[in-house]
């Protein structure tokens, strides 16, 4: 009789999908998925999937964790982390470590062993990053709640890495499994130091030679390679995927911003497809029986984290932002509920140096993860949809095409004036563009609010000056906006949303070698995502600005070198950067023309 296994798996699979889309008022797809895993596993009423594929199947699933924790470093941007750590800080220091405490404090209680309580303390403040991606894709869910709870769920999960790392060898001395100084230093060098330098190399791999790439489809390829070589030596050397992704993402996210955003949208081509696999296999690996073994100690273990994770962001959020803060707070905490992957992995890795230990934490956690699994996903759709997020991301049908026949007046044209040496050989070209729209400019420069220079907050920059007489030589209506503050973009949105302006001009370097490529700034990124009108990006060489006038090129250098020879720094006497941000020569801030 013929093999059908791989027939029945692909009508299976049709199914998992006609039956999500169905329910998708009232399940979420992810449990239709782990129904499925559970439905062909080997405790499943049609055993297609059994031990030996699931051991199989984990090299697949790996890759596929390690795929989309790559995309959790579009949530660690730099700038973007450092615009809410007021928030993100308190909310996740908070939240981690009231969920150790009470988990520990509860598991003691109930009398569990020290070192097994220590170790499930620092596996229950772990988030299941798969399974919180899954769901905000499944939402289309986009808006200030949603990053929170990504840029929370990544930070949660190298934390809790870095700290298991830290105790671990301490633990395992404590149970005489570590006898030297050495074992202890090489445990946490395969949880956290190899896991990192792997991240590391693969970012760099990643930017250096992704660059040279041109088409889509080379792309994703290469990204698999990587990710898989990446992956391979992780395991090989007993590492964490977890980390070593989501350090490869952190890197390239914030060292090559421009190349960033090609590598997640091709990793987001494949998201539907990684999900159903990650997911079935997950399900296959449920064992129902594992429940009615959790016992007391497991009880104790879902409540305390459950408790831990809601109380702990609730109280964090209130200690950033006051009790305005607590609603978004609880409701982060209840996004942060879903429990696998890196629990999964954490626990694997104590089997594997402590049997001992190994055998009282893995029943407790992985019982517990049966239950986040099942719940979690229904509960942070809930509030996805509360917060008003869910369905944010629109799909625009193909048929669907916009008007053409009203016209829109450009009134008032924003630019953004950073570095003269950038900008001002390139006024002509604005100038032109502005007085042939027949409309007026608002100019905004953003200095840093840091440094020597904040004291001079009433002095205009040089630079607005230049325009104001440019402006006026040419009868074009000029407003000059100065502001002080750290994100740069986040001004240039407020300014035109102030102003009322129609267009947003920016400038970016452009290419000068092969491996180096046009410049896509983190600024401009959040001008063009965040702006409530058009943004027109041109490309500008500061190093040929052929055919331009010499009183441009003067103006640019008085621009530059006012004040220049008194030695009082002063607002616009600070080193000009390349971003229309005024800095101090420490500072090192990447941002657009």
């Amino acid at each position: 009789m013929p093999d059908l296994t791989l027939l029945v798996i692909a009508l299976l699979g049709g199914i998992a999908i006609a039956v999500s889309k169905l329910l998708r008022r009232f399940v979420p797809e992810i449990i239709v998925f782990l129904a499925l895993g559970v439905l062909i596993g080997p405790d499943g009423p049609v055993e297609l999937i059994n031990d030996t594929n699931i051991n199989t199947l984990e090299l697949l699933t790996e890759l596929a964790l390690a795929a989309i924790i790559f995309l959790i470093g579009d949530r660690l941007r730099i700038d973007d982390l450092r615009a809410r750590r007021g928030l993100l800080v308190p909310l996740n220091v908070v939240q981690l470590l009231a969920t150790g405490a009470l988990v520990f404090g509860v598991l003691r209680m109930v009398g569990i062993d020290a070192r097994v309580a220590v170790l499930l303390a620092l596996i229950a403040a772990e988030t299941g990053v798969l399974t919180v991606t899954a769901t905000v894709k499944e939402q289309r869910a986009a808006g200030a709640y949603t990053d929170t709870v990504l840029a929370s769920v990544a930070l949660t999960n190298v934390a809790v890495a870095a700290m298991f790392g830290l105790a671990f060898p301490f633990v395992l001395a404590l149970s005489g499994v570590a006898t030297t100084a050495g074992d202890i230093v090489g445990v946490f060098a395969q949880i956290v130091v190899a896991s990192t330098l792997i991240g590391v190399v693969g970012g760099l791999l990643l930017k250096n030679y992704g660059p040279a790439i041109e088409s889509s489809g080379e792309l994703l390829l290469f990204l698999l390679i990587v990710l898989t070589g990446m992956t391979g030596a992780t395991i090989a050397l007993e590492g964490s995927v977890v980390v070593t992704s989501l350090v490869a993402g952190l890197y390239v996210a914030n060292a090559a911003p421009w190349l960033a955003d090609r590598f997640f949208a091709a990793v987001r081509t494949l998201e539907a497809p990684i999900y159903l696999i990650f997911f079935v296999v997950a399900g296959a690996d449920i064992h129902l029986d594992e429940l009615a073994g959790v016992g007391i100690a497991g009880t104790a273990y879902v409540l305390a984290r459950t408790l831990g994770k809601v109380g702990g962001a609730a109280g964090g959020a209130v200690v950033a932002g006051g009790s305005s803060q607590l609603r978004l707070g609880a409701r982060t905490g209840l996004s942060l509920l879903p429990h696998a992957g890196m629990a999964i992995a954490l626990t694997a890795f104590v089997s594997e140096f402590a049997p001992e230990l190994g055998s009282a934490v893995s029943p407790v956690v992985l019982g517990s993860i049966v239950i986040f699994e099942l719940t979690g996903p229904l509960i942070m759709r809930r509030m996805l949809r509360r917060s008003g997020d869910a369905g944010a991301v629109r799909v625009v049908d193909d048929d669907v095409v916009t008007e053409t026949d009203e016209t829109r007046n450009l009134r008032r044209v924003l630019i953004p004036a950073g570095n003269p040496e950038v900008l001002v050989p390139r006024l002509p070209l604005l100038f032109d563009l502005v007085g042939n729209l027949g409309a007026e400019v608002v100019v905004v420069h953003v200095s840093l609010p840091t440094g020597p220079y904040e004291q001079h907050d009433d002095r205009q920059p040089a630079l607005l000056r230049v325009f104001e007489e440019i402006a006026t030589e040419r009868g074009i209506v000029c407003t000059t906006v100065h502001r002080r503050a750290e994100s740069v973009a986040g001004v240039i949105v407020q300014v035109a949303r102030e102003h009322d302006c129609d267009l947003i001009i920016m400038g970016e370097p452009t290419r000068t070698r092969l491996l180096e490529p046009t410049r896509w700034g983190l600024i401009t990124q959040r001008v063009v995502r965040d702006a409530p009108v058009p943004v027109l990006v041109y490309p500008v060489d500061p190093s040929r600005p052929e055919q331009v006038p010499d009183r441009y090129l003067r103006r640019a250098a008085r621009a530059r070198d006012r004040h220049g020879g008194t030695g009082q720094p002063a607002g616009d006497d600070a080193e000009w950067g390349d971003d229309g941000a005024t800095r101090s020569p420490s500072d090192d801030t990447s941002t657009p023309a």
